[in-house]
Formats: structure tokens, C-alpha cells, sequence
């Protein structure tokens, strides 16, 4: 009898020693990423950084390029544009596993800069718009290694509608309503 109460104890301590939690970590994710932006019928180089904190509910902080490029039409001038936006997200997500599906929301500064150089004359014209901007989508993460994976993602972002003619400095423009989708991938490295 003795030994059968020694033996219980021993196991259920064991028992109790595996079930215990472990320690809190950090769920921290850095992923840097490129892909393409649909913008007014056509596709846009992108690339970006986003650093997402937290487990099942979290919140990632994104940095995106998108090259608008130039204008074919004018052969004397050199137009140069880009759309950057910076973004503050929650992100819901699947916290275990290897495949780790997810979806955020989000606000932040969807900012237009662009550049006009004419030939011997050098940079002639800097103009920037920026308004306040949202985004939706969702995406997963795949986690071959424990801190090491991939991540695809798919968003829609859209600005408020700024006519033209609520333009008050040449400096810092208004910026038109902007719709556009954005898809990228990306590598992701956990911490």
C-alpha cells in the first residue's frame, strides 16, 4: 500500500511538473516583403517592412513603397512619383502551428511624392499629398522552422475623397481619393 501511494505521488508530481505553462514570451514578428499594387488598371511594383507584435490579437506597425513610375507621354520630362503609406494595424491571428492564417485591420498616412526633372535644368518641381488612409485584408504565415517562415498577404486600402479644388499650397497637395489592392510575400523572421 505504501508503495503504491509513493508511486502515485511520483507520477502525479511528474504530471504536474509537464502541464505547468511555460514561461511568457514575446510573440514578435519582422517580416520584409515585396509583391504588386493595383492601382487604376495597372500594376505597381511594392515593397515594404512590417514588425507585428503580440499572439492571437496583436498589433503590427507597416512601412510600404509603391513605385507609381513615370509618364511616357511627355519624352522631355522626367516624372517620377511614388505612394508610400504608414500604417498601424490589429491583427487577429492563429497562433499555433506552422500555417498561421490572419486578418487586419487598420489606419495611417497614405502620402504621394513625386519629382519633375527636365534636362539641363535638373530637379524642377518637388510636390507631396498626403491624407489619412485604412486598410483590410488578411494573409497567413508559414512557419517551416520555429523562427523562420514566410507570409503572403492581401489588403485593400483606400483614402478620403479630397477634390482638386481644395488645394491651398503647392508645397503639401490634398490627395484624391486613392482605391487600390495591394498582394505581397514576403519572409518573416520570428522572435
Amino acid at each position: 500500500m505504501m508503495r503504491t501511494l509513493r508511486f502515485s505521488v511520483v507520477i502525479l508530481g511528474t504530471a504536474a511538473a509537464l502541464v505547468q505553462p511555460a514561461p511568457a514570451a514575446a510573440d514578435i514578428r519582422a517580416t520584409a516583403f515585396a509583391g504588386t499594387t493595383r492601382i487604376e488598371e495597372s500594376n505597381k511594383g511594392t515593397f515594404g517592412a512590417a514588425i507585428t507584435l503580440g499572439g492571437l490579437i496583436g498589433v503590427e506597425f507597416e512601412a510600404t513603397r509603391i513605385l507609381l513610375g513615370d509618364l511616357d507621354d511627355i519624352d522631355f520630362l522626367d516624372v517620377d512619383a511614388n505612394l508610400t503609406t504608414y500604417m498601424g494595424n490589429l491583427v487577429v491571428r492563429l497562433p499555433a502551428g506552422p500555417i498561421q492564417p490572419y486578418g487586419s485591420a487598420g489606419i495611417g498616412v497614405v502620402r504621394v511624392t513625386g519629382d519633375v526633372d527636365v534636362p539641363f535644368f535638373g530637379d524642377v518641381v518637388s510636390a507631396s499629398a498626403s491624407d489619412v488612409g485604412w486598410n483590410i485584408g488578411g494573409g497567413v504565415y508559414l512557419f517551416p522552422l520555429p523562427n523562420f517562415g514566410f507570409r503572403a498577404d492581401v489588403r485593400r486600402f483606400q483614402t478620403s475623397d479630397v477634390s482638386w479644388e481644395d488645394i491651398a499650397d503647392i508645397g503639401d497637395l490634398p490627395l484624391p481619393e486613392f482605391n487600390f489592392w495591394r498582394a505581397t510575400a514576403g519572409v518573416t523572421f520570428k522572435f
